[in-house]
């Protein structure tokens, strides 16, 4: 601390040294110029060329209370004599107060004529110059009417071209307030073009000055603004500011060309004001810097010198002079109290070294400024060098703070990235660990609610549907950490391709669906009818409007929740709108940041964590959109979000694709490669005419071909469409054994195709594999209530796509062996009752009636052949069946006696093609169930007509009938034996229909099937 000490102080003598070194020299130049004596300056040795201008100093004639022209002189030359007297310039004239005015006068001699400019910057307080007879100009207006002076201080410069070597120079002078008048500073006399290159040069040093120190101020200003925690910027910056402006209106006064009509008190004012005030920001400056408390008596000085600054700024501008001397006490003491900071925390090393050579700058040019104010002196040019010097060190040293600051940062910060990460991490690996037992809860509490067998009591089940709901939400929370994790390290992929908006709508509608509601919400899909695809990654799709709509329920108490979309160019605008309780527009930005939401008091308000919103325009801006927010507190919000339109190229096939656009397997023969990825027709691909026929549809052409060659290589027939509505007219066409089924396609899409499938077949009669690029758990159950059989996951491995298709062939292949296995059972069901009884009829008719025995005994062979015979066609005419039923009714007739009537009405032109044992067990039913437990009997009616779908077969009783329960068992297939429910089963699996069944209680049944017109095979 000691030789810290005695360096301060070997650096401040050192320091004073030079400063009276240079001020001495600044005082007493070297040049010797000509002096004028008596009223004339001779300056015919001087070359203005080599040696420049000279200032004009000397005695001088002065008028005094007389304010002379050169024409006066010229005409009252001799009569002027008597009031001339000499004045040394610099200097006041010697009246008793210093006010009043006068006139200079002073013959200069030169060594030949030519162009010369005078150059005055000092005379108090107004003036008119004027040389070799012309007037060059002055400042203010000097009158002998003190009412009529203006005073003004600004520098003057005028150029006259002399005509002969002696040139008188008149200078009309007034002073009458604020300061005592006359040449203070001499005028400098020379060529026009060395005046003018002088005048030009000290007004740029000006220039250089007040810019560089504005340009400072600005910068720490805005230095400040971002960094508002280091407030010796601001007073940094008000110090650069302060000078600035105290050198824009000193020496050139370059203020005055910017605000020509600014006053002399307005700059008289500043000059005495602006000093104190910026030294005062040089002390906050250094005190708060080196973070030094005030004392007692810095704190005191402080008070004092905000009192003596607002003295300055109300008294009147005639007391300002009086006060400049404790004004540079003030300020010398100011320099005191910075040096004992500085001495104070000297222990702080290179930065007190660095405030101390400013000081020393400022305490220099201080010293310059007063000396210079007080003398009337021009500055040295070298001084414009020390206040750059001062702000330059000390912008230095806060650079060099701030560069440790920025490295202390910089450090603090790869720790910081180094822990985020760590716990980014944890929150990965965590996340991960509680996937398992999460989906465990949400499996069990969901298999107790589905328990059919012994159900959960009514509290129990609340409590268990509870715990279902916050595992799912608890898993659905673990999955946007995942996803936050991915983007934020951009680990997240994207897998853009054309996809259909209202498809994807429609699965997050029917997941919203299962969710509870709020009954007082209306959800409302306001897509247009007509929409182009857009450029985006489904699943991502699907989770942005999943995030958005479940935003917009959770902060909707009632009214409606929207979602709406409109072209806007090259993209597509989507909104979801809610009329919820609106977001405060100072939430709305921070609202898409991570870990933020609404932090409104309510319903929901507690809800979420504050991922979905920063997740989806993430989401969306990897895709080449952006999202914005429109908001009205208590009105509602309108989250609306872009993506770009996929070009026309590639776009899959429209829903409303003809079907000439699809790829068809109708032919012999099999193309396979890359022209497969195009139009064309396909046939088997190795497989012979009694293989399997497979149909695949896919809106991706290489996924597309990917499994038409695994089809192709099993030796099975294909289809290939690549469009539900072209898979829905394939199925119209023809039934195949197989169906692989992308889940999501534009238009129709895989979940339509498989309702619609699944309306017509049963699982095990038309198998559907569901491929899906999603992972996620609604796409599976949502694929597995529409009625699929099976999912795979895109991409997938070809092993595991034909394991798939085998394994599902060889289910429906066992399924149709048990159907032909139940109808050979069928057709050798032959109940003895049935026999014994009609046996027993024939033996009574060979005693009564011989041709109705030989009749009945036909019928009996007809009915005996039809149940004998197994019959391997998928169809049969209908007058075959006609033929079994009518056999039937004959010999049941025989039985029944009068009890039972028949009547069969036929049209001539009915035509078609039916399963096997069709009309046959129908009828049967109709005798057994519908007439035989009526005592009284009834009849029977079988009627066939021609309709223009096909032909409507009818099977009508008038007897017993059924109630509500029995026809509804008898439709699930749960009674009515094994006829009625295999019947229905081959209807639903040729036509897609089953049969209509009508029953009331004592009124009878009516079963209608509607078959297909076929020609025969």
């Amino acid at each position: 601390m000691k030789n810290q000490l005695l360096l301060l102080v070997g650096l401040v003598l050192i320091f004073a040294a030079a400063a009276t070194i240079v001020v001495y020299y600044w005082l007493h130049p070297v040049e010797n110029y000509p002096q004028a004596r008596a009223g004339v300056l001779d300056a015919r040795d001087w070359d203005f060329t080599e040696q420049g201008v000279i200032p004009l100093q000397g005695e001088w004639e002065f008028y005094e209370d007389r304010l002379l022209t050169p024409a006066d002189f010229a005409q009252s030359e001799k009569e002027l004599q008597s009031e001339r007297s000499l004045l040394n310039v610099p200097g006041n004239w010697n009246s008793a107060d210093g006010f009043g005015a006068g006139t200079y006068r002073l013959r200069i001699e030169v060594s030949e004529p030519g162009y010369y400019s005078v150059r005055a910057k000092k005379i108090r307080l107004s003036s008119r110059i004027y040389a070799a007879g012309d007037e060059l100009g002055g400042s203010g207006t000097p009158a002998a009417d003190p009412s009529r002076f203006v005073p003004s201080n600004l520098p003057v410069l005028g150029t006259v071209k002399a005509e002969s070597r002696t040139i008188d120079i008149v200078i009309q002078v007034a002073s009458y307030r604020y300061l005592p008048g006359g040449l203070v500073q001499p005028p400098e006399f020379g060529r026009a073009e060395e005046v003018a290159a002088r005048r030009d040069v000290s007004r740029m040093g000006d220039m250089i000055l007040v810019t560089a120190l504005l340009v400072f101020g600005l910068y720490f200003a805005g230095m400040f603004r971002q960094w508002r925690r280091e407030p010796y910027l601001l007073y940094f910056s008000l110090f650069c500011l302060s000078l600035g402006l105290f050198f824009s209106i000193d020496n050139e006064i370059v203020l005055a060309s910017l605000l020509p009509s600014i006053s002399f008190p307005a700059l008289q004012k500043l000059l005495f004001i602006v000093p104190s005030l910026s030294i005062l920001f040089f002390i906050h400056y250094v005190r708060l810097y080196l973070d030094d408390k005030p004392g007692r008596g810095l704190k005191a000085f402080l008070g004092a010198s905000y009192g003596f600054l607002a003295v300055l700024i109300f008294i009147p501008n005639e007391g300002l002079v009086p006060l400049l001397w404790p004004g540079i006490l003030m300020q010398t003491l100011s320099f005191v109290f910075i040096f004992t900071s500085i001495f104070r925390k000297r222990h702080l090393g290179a930065r007190v070294y660095s405030i101390l050579l400013g000081t020393f700058f400022l305490i220099i040019s201080w010293v310059f400024a007063q000396t210079r104010y007080q003398l009337a002196l021009d500055s040295p040019y070298y001084m414009v060098v020390t206040l750059l010097l001062v702000v330059l060190s000390q912008s230095f040293l806060m650079s060099d703070r701030l560069r440790s600051a920025f490295v202390q940062s910089e450090r603090l910060s790869r720790r910081l990235l180094i822990q985020d990460r760590q716990k980014d991490e944890f929150l990965a690996k965590t996340s991960h660990e509680l996937r398992t037992p999460l989906h465990g809860i949400v499996n069990l509490s969901q298999s107790l609610l589905d328990q059919a067998e012994t159900p959960l009591q009514a509290e129990h089940r609340d409590n268990i549907l509870l715990l279902n709901r916050l595992g799912r939400r608890l898993a659905g929370l673990v999955g946007d950490i995942l996803d936050l994790n991915r983007i934020r390290y951009g680990e997240l992929r994207v897998q853009l391709r054309p996809v259909d908006m209202r498809v994807s709508a429609e699965f997050v509608w029917e997941t919203l669906a299962i969710a509870s509601v709020n009954p007082g919400i209306r959800l409302r899909n306001e897509l247009p009818a007509e929409l182009p695809l857009v450029l985006a990654d489904e699943n991502r799709l699907r989770q942005i409007l999943h995030n958005l709509l479940e935003n917009g329920l959770k902060y909707t108490e009632r009214g409606t929740v929207s979602l709406s979309a409109a072209r806007q160019g090259d993209m597509l605008a989507v909104t979801v709108s809610d009329t919820g309780r609106g977001i405060p527009p100072e939430l709305r930005e921070e609202l898409f940041q991570p870990f933020v939401h609404g932090r409104e008091s309510g319903a929901g308000s507690r809800e979420g964590i504050g991922l979905g919103l920063s997740i989806a325009r993430q989401l969306v801006e990897l895709q080449g959109g952006a999202m914005s927010l429109e908001s009205e507190v208590g009105r509602g919000s309108r989250f609306t979000f872009t993506l770009p339109v996929a070009d026309a190229g590639e776009r899959p096939a429209a829903a409303a694709a003809a079907p000439s656009s699809a790829m068809r397997a109708e032919g012999s023969e099999a193309r396979h490669g890359a022209s497969a990825l195009h139009p064309m027709r396909l046939g088997e691909g190795g497989g012979s005419t009694a293989a399997l026929h497979i149909l695949i549809v896919d809106d991706e052409p290489s996924n597309l071909k990917v499994a038409l060659d695994a089809v192709a290589s099993l030796g099975h027939r294909f289809t290939a469409v690549s469009s539900g509505a072209e898979a829905l007219e394939a199925l119209r066409r023809r039934q195949p054994d197989l169906v692989l089924l992308d889940l999501m396609m534009p238009g129709v899409s895989g979940l339509d195709v498989c309702r619609e499938i699944r309306s017509l077949h049963g699982l095990s009669e038309l198998p559907v594999l569901m491929l899906t690029a999603s992972g996620q758990t609604a796409d599976i159950v949502a694929a597995f209530a529409a009625g699929a059989n099976d999912i795979l996951h895109k991409p997938f491995e070809l092993a595991e796509l034909k394991a798939r298709v085998q394994s599902l062939l060889a289910m429906k292949s066992s399924s149709e062996q048990a159907v032909r296995r139940e109808m050979d059972f069928l057709q050798a069901q032959i109940t003895p009752h049935f026999l014994y009884n009609t046996l027993n009829a024939l033996i009574g008719l060979s005693y009564k009636d011989v041709d109705k025995l030989r009749e009945t005994i036909e019928h009996l062979t007809t009915y005996l052949r039809a149940k004998f015979t197994f019959v391997l066609a998928e169809a049969v005419p209908l007058e075959r069946e006609l033929e079994l039923a009518r056999a039937y009714l004959a010999i049941e007739q025989l039985r029944f006696g009068p009890r039972l009537q028949v009547e069969c009405v036929v049209d001539e032109g009915a035509r078609a093609l039916l399963p096997p044992l069709t009309l046959q067990p129908i009828v049967e039913n109709a005798v057994r169930h519908g007439i035989g437990p009526k005592p009284e009997g009834g009849t029977v009616t079988v009627s066939i007509r021609s309709i223009p779908v096909g032909v409507e077969i009818r099977v009508e009783d008038d007897g017993v009938g059924m109630d509500e329960a029995m026809l509804a068992r008898l439709e699930a297939g749960q009674a009515g034996g094994i006829g009625i429910g295999n019947v229905n089963r081959r209807l639903q699996m040729r036509y897609g229909r089953k049969l209509d069944i009508a029953s009331r209680p004592g009124a009878g049944t009516r079963m209608t099937m509607i078959v297909t017109k076929e020609e025969r095979a």
